[in-house]
């Protein structure tokens, strides 16, 4: 292959050859001088055609290319638009649970949901194959046996923190009026993460995340346990009193008042099985304090 400087170096010689034949009179043009010319103006010319159909074969390829990579591009366009589409155009419900009772869904995708007193969730009435994830919205406590899809993951919201899973047991722990939210991975892999940080939980872990500061903390603990809720237990393992009457008031329907002389910070653990009344609760609850009074009007109580 010719290098550059001699390519440049012939069209150089040819050009100085035509323009010197150029200036010279007709007369003084021999035979010899018109057939160099001549072989000059052909190999000009077989280039210039050559480069022409170089030209036109890239042409083809670039329309070619186009032909074939349209209807990909045009599935694609199709496909994000319609994605977008649907997603918005899902059709969502609202679900409470009052206080003093506890409820069950099955959702469209056969993930079956047990939620606790006082709890909100928002989710799809169907959960549509368009959209990349299973999105739902909680405000409360609830139970997740997740039904699989890698194709989309299901994706619990609270607040400004997200649990994202493809199937596996679960609870999630996020009333809107409390300091902490907390997930609690029974079996299978959740990941839990904010704008700022991830954290993969494993079975029999729980993630604590404290609203006021944005810190996440990871510990061990006995899932099953920790989640009798679900079967109507009421369970306290050295909780403080300011927790164990919020908790009460959810499960019971109740609201108490308590005298400003009781240590809200102290802590308490207490075992209670399905069906025991707030009555039963409030007894023991005077009897392991050694200090703590009651009294209950209707659905008041009061603690002094």
């Amino acid at each position: 292959m010719q290098s550059d400087y001699t390519k440049y170096s012939e069209f150089t010689s040819k050009d100085e050859a035509l323009r010197r034949l150029w200036n010279k009179e007709v007369s003084d043009i021999s035979e010899q001088e018109i057939s160099d010319a001549l072989g000059i103006f052909r190999s000009r010319r077989y280039a210039y055609s050559r480069a022409k159909r170089r030209k036109m074969r890239v042409l083809n390829i670039i329309k070619y290319a186009a032909l074939l990579l349209a209807p990909i591009v045009t599935a694609f366009l199709v496909w994000y638009y319609s994605a977008e589409y649907y997603g918005q155009e899902t059709e969502l419900t609202q679900y409470y649970v009052p206080t003093g009772r506890m409820d069950s869904l099955i959702l469209s995708d056969n993930t079956c949901v047990k939620l606790d007193a006082g709890t909100s969730i928002i989710y799809p009435t169907h959960f549509s194959s368009h959209t990349l994830n299973r999105n739902v919205y909680v405000n409360g406590r609830c139970h997740f046996i997740v039904s699989k899809d890698p194709m989309h993951p299901f994706v619990v919201n609270m607040y400004n923190l997200k649990v994202k899973v493809l199937g596996t047991h679960f609870s999630i722990e996020s009333y809107n009026e409390d300091d902490q939210i907390k997930v609690t991975l029974e079996e299978g892999l959740v990941e839990v993460f904010d704008n700022k940080q991830a954290i993969m939980l494993h079975p029999n872990e729980q993630l604590v995340y404290n609203r006021k500061d944005g810190t996440m903390q990871k510990g061990r603990i006995d899932a099953l346990a920790y989640n009798s809720w679900v079967e109507g237990n009421v369970d306290f393992a050295s909780q403080p009193l300011s927790v164990i009457i919020k908790t009460l008031e959810r499960r019971y329907g109740v609201k108490f008042s308590v005298d400003k002389n009781i240590n809200l910070n102290r802590c308490y653990t207490m075992n209670f099985r399905k069906g025991e009344s707030i009555e039963r609760v409030l007894k023991v609850l005077s009897m392991i304090s050694g200090n703590i009074r009651y009294s209950k009007n209707g659905n008041m109580i009061q603690l002094y």
